[in-house]
C-alpha cells in the first residue's frame, strides 16, 4: 500500500488556482512557495478539495495494488459492498455484481448496510438509555472526524459504536473465520482513513471509481456476465440498512427498529451540519442528529462516477429491493471510547492579525474585501493563516494587484524613454511622465494624469496603434516626426487585440546624447528586470519578450545590452 495520506497533492501538477481552499469546508489547506498541500492534522477526508482541483492535483490514495497484492497472497478474502452501489451502477443486478467482483478473486460479496442493521438497533437501545443527551452519530467518518478535530466539545455526543463498514466486518470474520480480510467498497475517501485506523477489520478501502478501473484492467463487463447460484450477498439480505447512503436514511433504519420518538434529525454538508450543531449541549439536548460530510448523502460521495443527479441516484436507492431481514441484527455493544484530536495551532492574538493585515495593505475596514480570492471565507481569516505560517501573502489578489500597479508605476517613472499601454479602444491605460513631456501635454499629466484619455488627443498615433491592435503586426525601431523633432522607438503588442504599448525617445534633443540613453536604458533593465518580468507575467507576456524589447532600445542609442 502507498504510504500516503488519503487525500495528497501531486505538486508539479498544481497550479496555484486555491480552488482546493475554497472546497475545503475545514480548510485544511496550507500554501507554500505557492503550492497548495494538505494538512493531514487538520483533513476530515471529506474528498471536495480531489472533486474541486481543476488540474487534479489533489488525488485520493490508490489503494489498488495493495487489494491485488491481497488476493494473490491467498486466504479468504471479502468484498463489503456499500449500498450505494445501486446508484453507481443501475443497469447491473446484485448478481452480476458479485460475479464480477468473484472473477476478480474475491472469496465472496456482502453488503456493508447489513451492518448498519446492527448500527440502529444500538442506537436505538442507546436512546432509551439516554433519553436526554445528544446523540451524533458515527457512521459517516468524514462527519466524525470534523466534531473530533475541528469541534471537540461535541465528541462526548458520538455514539459509542462503530461504523457500519467495522460491525459488518467483525460479522463478515465471525461467519467466514478469524483470517478473513475485509475490503471495503464504497463511494467514501474518508473510508480509506478509518481502514488505516483498522487495520484488524478493513484490510482496504476501494472507491466505485477504483472498482470501475479494476474492472477494465481486468477486461471484464459485469453485465456479459452469467451469475450462477453462487453469485448472491452472503450473510442475507440488507433491508432497511440499504437506505443508509441517503439523508434521513439512517433515521428511517432506526424508525424501523422501534424508535419513533422525537428529537431524531439529519443533517448532510460539513457546513450546514456546523450550522446545525451551534450552541447544542452534549449532555441535554435530548436529540439523536444523522451526521453527513457528502452533501445528500454518500450517493453524492467523491468516489462515485456516475455523472446524473442525486434525485435519479436517490430514486435508484429507494427502489432497489429490501425484502428480507426480518432476522434480529446481532448486538453491537456501545462500548466504544471516541478521544478528541484537534489540531495543534498556537493562539494568534488581535495583535498578530492586525499586522498581518497591515502587510496586506489592509489599515482599516473599508480595505477588507471578503472577496474569498484567496481561499478564505474573509481577509481576517487569511491573516490567521498567514499568523499561523498557513498561508502567502500571495493569495491576496487585491494586494498583488496594488504590488503589480505600484512596480509598474516605479518601473515607467524611472524609464528614460516616453512609455504609454493602449487598450482596444485606443485610451490611455498608463503612461510616464517622459511620454507626457515629448508629447508636449507634460501639464496636463501633472495636473489630470494620462489615464482614460484617448490617445489620439495628446499624440499622433492613434492609427499606428489600432494597426499594432488590430493584428497587422508590431512597428518596431521606427522614426516619426513630430513639429521638427523625430521621435524614435517601437509600437507593439501587449495583449493581443486588447493592450499595445510604446516606447519613444526624441533623437534631436540635444540634453541626452544616445550613450546617455544607452547608459540609462542598462540601469534600468538591471534595476528592474525582476519587476518587468513579474508585470509580463500578469500581463499574459513572456518577460524574455519585454527584456528583448528594451535591450533593442539600448542598442538603438548606441550600446550592447546587458545581459
Amino acid at each position: 500500500m502507498e504510504h500516503r495520506a488519503p487525500v495528497f497533492t501531486e505538486e508539479a501538477s498544481c497550479q496555484d488556482c486555491y480552488k482546493c481552499l475554497r472546497a475545503c469546508p475545514v480548510k485544511a489547506i496550507q500554501v507554500s512557495h505557492g503550492h497548495a498541500q494538505v494538512r493531514p492534522e487538520a483533513c476530515i477526508v471529506c474528498g471536495r478539495c480531489v472533486a474541486a482541483c481543476p488540474p487534479k492535483a489533489k488525488r485520493l490514495r490508490d489503494d489498488l495494488p495493495s487489494v491485488r497484492e491481497l488476493l494473490a497472497a491467498g486466504g479468504t478474502v471479502v468484498a463489503s459492498l456499500a449500498p450505494s452501489w445501486v446508484a453507481e451502477f443501475p443497469d447491473l443486478s446484485p448478481g452480476h455484481l458479485v460475479a464480477a467482483l468473484r472473477h476478480l478473486g474475491f472469496t465472496a460479496v456482502s453488503e456493508t448496510a447489513l451492518g448498519a442493521r446492527a448500527v440502529s438497533a444500538a442506537i436505538v437501545d442507546l436512546r432509551r438509555r439516554e433519553p436526554q443527551r445528544l446523540h451524533l452519530s458515527t457512521a459517516c467518518p468524514a462527519a466524525t472526524d470534523f466534531i473530533r478535530k475541528h469541534r471537540p466539545h461535541l465528541v462526548p455526543a458520538l455514539t459509542p459504536v462503530g461504523s457500519p463498514a467495522q460491525v459488518h466486518a467483525r460479522m463478515l470474520q465471525a461467519a467466514c473465520g478469524p483470517g478473513t480480510r475485509v475490503v471495503l467498497i464504497a463511494p467514501c475517501a474518508a473510508k480509506k482513513r478509518e481502514a488505516d485506523e483498522h487495520p484488524e477489520l478493513l484490510a482496504a478501502a476501494l472507491t466505485f471509481a477504483d472498482l470501475r478501473r479494476w474492472l477494465d484492467d481486468a477486461g471484464i463487463v459485469p453485465a456479459q456476465l452469467a451469475p450462477g447460484a453462487e453469485d448472491c450477498f452472503v450473510l442475507g439480505a440488507a433491508a432497511e440498512g440499504a437506505r443508509y447512503p441517503l439523508e434521513g436514511g439512517m433515521l428511517g433504519a432506526i424508525r424501523a427498529h422501534g424508535d419513533a420518538g422525537d428529537g431524531l434529525a439529519a443533517w448532510s454538508g460539513i457546513a450546514d451540519l456546523d450550522l446545525a450543531l451551534a450552541g447544542l449541549d452534549p449532555a441535554s439536548a435530548g436529540m439523536f442528529i444523522e451526521t453527513l460530510s457528502c452533501a445528500g448523502g454518500c450517493i453524492n460521495g467523491p468516489g462515485m462516477t456516475i455523472s446524473d443527479g442525486l434525485l435519479r441516484r436517490r430514486a435508484r436507492v429507494l427502489g432497489a429491493d429490501t425484502a428480507g431481514g426480518q432476522d434480529a441484527p446481532p448486538a453491537v455493544p456501545a462500548e466504544l471510547a471516541w478521544t478528541a484530536i484537534p489540531e495543534p495551532c498556537a493562539a494568534v492574538d488581535e495583535r498578530q492579525v492586525t499586522a498581518a493585515l497591515a502587510r496586506l495593505g489592509k489599515t482599516a475596514p473599508a480595505d477588507e474585501l471578503n472577496c474569498a480570492g484567496c481561499g478564505y471565507d474573509s481577509c481576517r481569516d487569511l491573516a490567521r493563516a498567514l499568523c499561523a505560517g498557513r498561508a502567502e501573502p500571495e493569495q491576496c489578489v487585491a494586494w498583488m494587484r496594488r504590488l503589480a500597479q505600484r512596480k509598474a508605476n516605479a518601473l515607467l517613472a524611472a524609464m528614460p524613454a516616453g512609455a504609454v499601454l493602449v487598450d482596444e479602444r485606443l485610451v490611455i491605460i498608463d503612461a510616464n511622465r517622459t511620454f507626457a513631456r515629448l508629447l508636449g501635454v507634460e501639464e496636463r499629466f501633472l495636473t489630470g494624469g494620462l489615464v482614460g484619455v484617448p490617445v489620439g488627443e495628446v499624440s499622433p498615433f492613434a492609427r499606428q496603434f489600432r494597426h499594432v491592435l488590430d493584428g497587422h503586426g508590431d512597428l518596431l525601431e521606427r522614426d516619426h516626426r513630430i513639429e521638427g523633432r523625430v521621435l524614435h522607438g517601437s509600437l507593439f503588442t501587449v495583449e493581443p487585440g486588447r493592450v499595445a504599448g510604446a516606447v519613444l525617445v526624441d533623437v534631436t534633443a540635444p540634453a541626452m546624447s544616445r550613450a546617455q540613453v544607452a547608459e540609462r536604458a542598462r540601469e534600468a533593465i538591471t534595476k528592474h528586470l525582476a519587476t518587468v518580468q513579474r508585470i509580463a507575467y500578469l500581463l499574459g507576456e513572456n518577460a524574455a519578450e519585454t527584456e528583448d524589447l528594451l535591450g533593442q532600445i539600448v542598442e538603438a542609442h548606441g550600446g550592447e545590452p546587458q545581459p
